[in-house]
């Protein structure tokens, strides 16, 4: 049985070619070809184990996620798994994947699509968190957009180092600031991506122009997690989300919902704006929240498997 690494997996298709295969998995989701059973939380301390099934006509997968938040301080990964893809008939494994590259990748990608449809004409990127995470939203987000400037924040200088160098060597023109606070990020940064397992808001709303920014959430993915400030809801004419599990699965929209800061109708999903069902345009405040799903691992994970079986 073969096992796909990160390093396989993120030379496997260009980032562009990530966003439309998870595209094609929301549009699977939303006819009813992948069914998706509600995600199993296990709470260990601080830190979560996560088992996600996805179900597809000639396939089947499971991706079981550790993140443990506290790995920073011994310099090590916040989350580590494995992904399995078994085949949908006979239930056979068919390979196993590294799982931190295919949610970095997936994650970046439905980011991605999420910063297509709430940014129209920008050039100013911010990146709140620089682990993995924050580093694929950046490169995805230059597929996207001409970005020209990133203005980014971390607790760690070792961290920004690390994430300045390896976006350098892609795109060596670009400018880099590394920011003394988040609400630096927020007040030069035209679109702010939150790439944190931070449990509460990330930056403080005192003080600054939110009228004119985007702002998208990646990295809160349970219901005691918020990971922007109340402002950010409050003042929001939409929220696009990217399943209907977002309602009840994580802090962000579950309070949003709870203390009526955004009206129901005015909460949208990937998968109605994808099929043509509802319609936003780039005008007002936008948000965009995305709590992940296993429809979005079972995409990537069958269009990599496809691939590499091609090539070996």
């Amino acid at each position: 049985m073969n096992h796909l690494t990160s390093e396989t997996l993120k030379d496997l298709f260009s980032p562009k070619e990530v966003i439309e295969i998870v595209k094609q998995g929301i549009l699977k989701f939303a006819e009813g070809n992948y069914k998706v059973p509600e995600r199993i939380h296990i709470k260990r301390g601080e830190s979560t184990n996560l088992i996600m099934p996805a179900f597809g006509e000639q396939y089947y997968c499971t991706k079981l996620i550790s993140v443990d938040p506290q790995n920073h301080i011994n310099n090590l990964p916040i989350i580590s798994g494995i992904l399995v893809l078994n085949d949908g008939e006979s239930g056979e494994t068919l390979v196993t994947m590294d799982a931190p590259m295919v949610t970095a990748l997936r994650t970046a990608a439905v980011g991605s699509i999420g910063l297509d449809l709430i940014c129209d004409n920008i050039s100013k990127l911010g990146i709140i968190g620089l682990g993995v995470q924050g580093f694929w939203q950046t490169i995805f987000a230059i597929s996207m957009r001409k970005i020209t400037e990133i203005y980014c924040y971390s607790r760690s200088e070792e961290k920004f180092i690390s994430y300045q160098d390896e976006v350098k060597k892609r795109f060596p023109n670009i400018k880099i600031k590394w920011c003394s606070h988040p609400e630096e990020v927020v007040q030069n940064a035209e679109v702010i991506i939150a790439c944190t397992t931070s449990i509460d808001p990330v930056f403080k709303t005192y003080g600054l122009d939110i009228q004119s920014k985007r702002f998208i959430s990646v990295g809160s993915f349970s219901k005691h997690m918020q990971e922007l400030p109340d402002k950010i809801y409050q003042s929001s004419d939409a929220l696009i989300i990217d399943s209907e599990s977002a309602k009840t699965e994580v802090g962000d929209v579950i309070n949003a919902i709870a203390n009526t800061w955004i009206e129901q109708k005015n909460i949208i999903t990937l998968a109605d704006i994808i099929s043509d069902t509802k319609s936003i345009t780039h005008h007002g405040n936008l948000v965009f929240k995305s709590v992940g799903m296993a429809a979005f691992d079972l995409a990537y994970a069958i269009a990599a498997y496809e691939k590499y079986i091609e090539v070996i």
